[in-house]
């Protein structure tokens, strides 16, 4: 699968936009921890693993100890071995994490692929995850992938006003 998913990934590359067969892939890895690992390898190998807003975070650097359990307030994208619930509350911010990472990509492969108004639906989504566990970088991030969206749409002002919501989201 390999060469075919290189030359999915630099079609992505060379068109800027998402072919089908690819979009495929990726949802399928996904669910499955072995195929989106060589997604990634491959899209590293590539050069194209900085499709989001920065490069890939330490998520153990952004957890705060708390006594107050997270609400999971939105579909997992795979199953969890046991209900959220019952997972600690270390484990469930990481899991929450990892889901607006998961999300953030959905957005900018839809942004890719020309579907700006799926893109600004996911990224208004995924602010709203990362106000939920308070972290400062991704709400910065998901600012950062708005400003994109506006500057696709030609509003400098929108795209302004993000960039510098950003800003201070990452001074706090």
């Amino acid at each position: 699968m390999n060469q075919d998913l290189e030359k999915l990934i630099e079609e992505l590359i060379k068109e800027g936009q998402v072919p089908p067969e690819l979009l495929q892939q990726i949802q399928e890895a996904m669910n499955d921890p072995s195929k989106l690992d060589e997604v990634l390898s491959v899209l590293k190998g590539l050069g194209a693993d900085q499709m989001g807003s920065g490069p890939p975070l330490d998520i153990a650097a952004y957890y705060r100890e708390g006594k107050k359990p997270y609400a999971l307030r939105w579909k997992l994208g795979a199953p969890l071995p046991m209900p959220f619930e019952q997972l600690d509350r270390k484990t469930q911010f990481f899991v929450l994490f990892q889901e607006w990472t998961r999300r953030e990509m959905e957005g900018m492969m839809a942004l890719q692929s020309g579907r700006v108004d799926d893109a600004g639906e996911i990224f208004r989504e995924c602010l709203k995850r990362a106000q939920q566990i308070d972290v400062g970088e991704l709400v910065a991030r998901t600012y950062d992938d708005l400003a994109k969206i506006a500057d696709r749409l030609g509003d400098r002002t929108a795209g302004r006003d993000y960039s510098r919501k950003a800003a201070e989201a990452r001074a706090a």
